[in-house]
């Protein structure tokens, strides 16, 4: 995904979640909660929203959402620095325009009438640690369980509301749009610098800490990739699933094959509409099997009914409707059929590109989760 998309994509996330955030606070505070009830609220809210928006933009920019796991990342050699402080505009303005949709929603003033005195060395050692609690969660979760990441780190920033004051989910682009908030008791615009310093340097000591701490450890020998073999008992789907498969996986950690049709012996390619369909989308055709390569992964597809002639070995069975490959329309809907079902492969299996690509060339150099 180009850049332009990508900063979009991370306003966009840091907006809804400001709105999440705001939102709940006018509920609280309309319904008569209590200091300890509004806090419950805006954990629960936060921390549900941020798991869907972490799954759901994940694959599109990195979904840092947030300017200092953005800083954290390219410290650790893996954003550029010439993106970082786009990036950090385009998070701060998704959260300052997320503030400004919350309080037209909550028919609040969008002026400032917060007047408190600026942060004490309490309050900065708390965003401090705030945030470098984040980075291990995130730098730490990432390397060890992968899958699990969004839900860690939507726990963790939802904990965040009930031991930081500022209640900005060590976030520095929430740190702007809270200070800018209507809402009393928030935090006044002269405590921004602090805060954010703040969380800037609890995200520095969180990644020199894994530094050091991975720097005794060896290297993970690299694991061979994984070969995925698709097969069908008629030629078309299993060559657009692998195709497919190989736009959006890793190309370090597996690979897709087409296994020729049983009895044939040989692959005489996709049919002509499907071939078309691969030329418009760029998608590069798989290989075919090479059967003194053992495979990590079979998935039979069965196209109404037609497989049970095959081979029984132990593999993975896609089910899909009768469907006509002769036109453009039939290839579409066959594409528009795989698709969900290679997207639940890859994030079951951890194959998965980090970034969205639309050919079968390599993934755009961008930012990436961080590890």
């Amino acid at each position: 995904m180009d850049l332009r998309r990508r900063l979009v994509t991370e306003a966009l996330g840091c907006g809804l979640l400001v709105v999440a955030l705001e939102g709940s606070h006018h509920v609280a505070e309309h319904l008569g909660a209590s200091a300890t009830e509004g806090r419950l609220f805006m954990s629960l809210s936060c921390g549900a929203v941020l798991a869907c928006l972490l799954w759901v933009l994940r694959p599109l920019s990195g979904a840092h959402l947030n300017p200092a796991l953005t800083f954290a990342d390219a410290l650790g050699d893996r954003t550029p620095w010439r993106e970082v402080p786009l990036y950090a505009l385009a998070q701060l303005s998704g959260s300052l325009v997320g503030r400004l949709v919350a309080h037209r929603m909550c028919n609040e003033p969008l002026l400032l009438t917060s007047k408190l005195p600026a942060a004490d060395g309490a309050r900065f050692l708390t965003e401090m640690v705030a945030t470098f609690g984040l980075l291990v969660v995130v730098r730490g979760c990432v390397r060890t369980r992968p899958s699990a990441t969004p839900l860690a780190i939507a726990g963790y920033v939802a904990a965040t509301v009930w031991f930081t004051d500022s209640r900005s989910l060590a976030n520095p682009a929430l740190v702007l749009a809270r200070a800018a908030s209507a809402h009393m008791g928030v935090m006044s615009p002269w405590e921004v610098e602090s805060f954010i310093a703040a969380q800037l340097l609890g995200a520095a000591l969180a990644v020199f800490l894994f530094r050091w701490l991975l720097g005794g450890t060896p290297r993970p020998v690299a694991t061979a990739v994984e070969t995925v073999v698709f097969e069908c008992a008629e030629a078309g789907p299993a060559h657009l699933a692998a195709a497919l498969f190989n736009t959006l996986a890793h190309p370090d950690r597996a690979r897709a094959v087409v296994s020729p049709p049983p009895g044939s012996g040989l692959d005489d390619g996709p049919p002509l509409a499907v071939a078309a369909l691969m030329r418009e989308a760029n998608l590069r055709a798989a290989p075919s099997r090479d059967r003194n390569v053992p495979a990590s992964h079979n998935v039979l597809i069965d196209v109404a009914g037609q497989a049970p002639g095959m081979d029984a070995r132990v593999r993975e069975r896609w089910s899909l409707p009768a469907l006509s490959l002769k036109d453009e329309a039939g290839a579409k809907a066959l594409q528009a059929a795989l698709r969900p079902k290679l997207q639940q492969l890859l994030a079951r299996r951890g194959w998965e590109r980090l970034h969205v690509v639309s050919g079968g060339g390599p993934a755009p150099e961008g930012p990436r989760a961080l590890t």
